[in-house]
């Protein structure tokens, strides 16, 4: 008769630990201890973890815990051929910290899942050794082992020394911070001599006072870098525009003009040759007098090309101001601006209108390094309307083959200063533009 050997399947083996990638890491880690550098001691590991602490995943608790195993071992325990293994009962570590066994364990696994020890364990998991009297060497021993917290010190150095590097680099850019909001102060004290800065200056001590706040450790690296921006490009907007009005007023030539070449019929800002007067345009009539002259003209000027066929429809599209913008459309500064314009316009179901282009202005701003005091000036003085104008007329010069505007930011603050003085023609240009994009066309 042939008896037949039936193996049960292992499915019900318990006890041991439970393997996983950073265990056996942990275990092969050990196996590959030859001992601490000659100049290094047990201690100075122990520093490096204390020094990357939570940043490499040390909580406090973890290295209690860690120091308290580290002191119960000898020096001579990690030089090569020994082993660091701390082999006091777990009962007792849990009464000298305070603690519970259970919390013991938890530590235990969470500095294992860090790569700071591993355990050389018995076959009922007692901890328990026998040293050497003469030597002190340990004969044999079960316990945590931690010779794995070797292997742990070049990636300690290499993290403290990234966290020398960002506080280096966090400390710089605070000041520099500190150093822009002196520049400013300085800047503002100038400024406010002048009278034609008056009202940037408010702008710019609001858009100051929003950014002026204490720098906290809490900060972190990229909100200062962002901050240290908004300083950079508030502090060189109020420079452009104080040199740009102290030029004005110790009357040096300004040869950039702010009209489109291309318009022949519409007087440029710069003009030498003025109308004349009578007398009109120097006294102070009702603000309707001077719209009713422009919006309902009795008849229309013979030979003028600035009209481009404006319908009635499109008049009620118009903004509304006094800077030569009565006959300008939304579609036709559709028509004017450049590529690059029409892709910062909002997609949407509705109808496109003057918000639209003013959504797509003030997205340019940024682009064009317009700093923000100068757009919040212009839509104080031009509407904006008015200012999504000018930046689309600055857009189209920036990206001038010929003569490109070099610095969009100054030549948008003329633009204002001569709307506040009554000579900018921003109808002119945007028909100067419409009118050399038909000749390209044609072309």
């Amino acid at each position: 008769m042939t008896h037949i050997e039936t193996i049960e399947p292992t499915t019900g083996i318990c006890g041991g630990r439970v393997s996983s990638p950073k265990f056996r890491a942990s275990l092969q880690h050990a196996e590959e201890f030859e001992g601490l550098e000659e100049k290094t001691d047990r201690f100075y590991a122990l520093k490096l973890v204390k020094k990357a602490g939570k940043s490499f995943g040390f909580t406090p608790e973890l290295i209690e815990m860690l120091e308290y195993y580290l002191i119960r071992t000898n020096e001579v325990d990690w030089r090569e051929g020994n082993r660091p293994i701390c082999y006091q009962a777990v009962i007792t570590t849990a009464q000298d910290l305070e603690i519970t066994e259970r919390q013991v364990r938890n530590r235990e696994k969470a500095l294992n899942n860090l790569g700071a020890l591993t355990w050389e364990d018995s076959g009922n998991f007692k901890r328990f050794g026998v040293r050497d009297r003469e030597t002190g060497e340990i004969m044999y021993a079960f316990g945590v082992n931690l010779s794995p917290l070797a292997s742990l010190v070049p990636m300690l150095e290499e993290r403290i020394e990234e966290q020398k590097a960002l506080k280096a680099l966090w400390n710089e850019r605070k000041r520099q911070i500190s150093a822009y909001r002196a520049r400013i102060r300085t800047l503002l004290a100038e400024a406010v001599r002048y009278d034609e800065m008056r009202d940037t200056v408010i702008a710019v001590r609001q858009a100051y006072d929003e950014i002026a706040y204490s720098i906290r450790s809490y900060h972190t690296l990229a909100r200062l870098g962002e901050l240290l921006e908004e300083h950079k490009l508030l502090n060189e907007g109020l420079f452009d525009a104080l040199d740009l009005v102290i030029n004005v007023v110790e009357e040096v030539t300004i040869t950039e003009d702010t009209s489109s070449r291309g318009e022949t019929d519409c007087r440029h800002i710069h003009s030498t040759i003025f109308p004349i007067s009578n007398k009109l345009d120097t006294s102070r009539a009702p603000a309707q007098s001077f719209q009713k002259s422009v919006v309902e003209p009795s008849e229309p000027k013979e030979g003028k090309v600035c009209d481009h066929g404006t319908t009635e429809e499109e008049k009620q599209e118009t903004p509304q101001t006094s800077y030569n913008l009565e006959h300008v459309t939304w579609k036709m500064m559709l028509g004017a601006c450049s590529d690059r314009f029409r892709d910062y316009i909002p997609l949407h179901d509705k109808p496109l209108s003057w918000d639209d282009l003013i959504e797509a202005a003030h997205a340019l701003v940024p682009v064009l390094k317009i700093n923000k005091s100068v757009w919040w000036d212009a839509c104080g003085t031009l509407g904006r309307s008015g200012a999504a104008i000018c930046v689309m007329i600055i857009d189209q010069k920036s990206q001038d083959s010929e003569d490109p505007v070099r610095n969009p930011g100054g030549y948008m603050r003329q633009m204002v200063m001569r709307a506040k003085t009554g000579d900018l023609n921003l109808q002119g240009s945007v028909f100067g533009l419409l009118k050399r994009m038909e000749e390209e066309h044609d072309a």
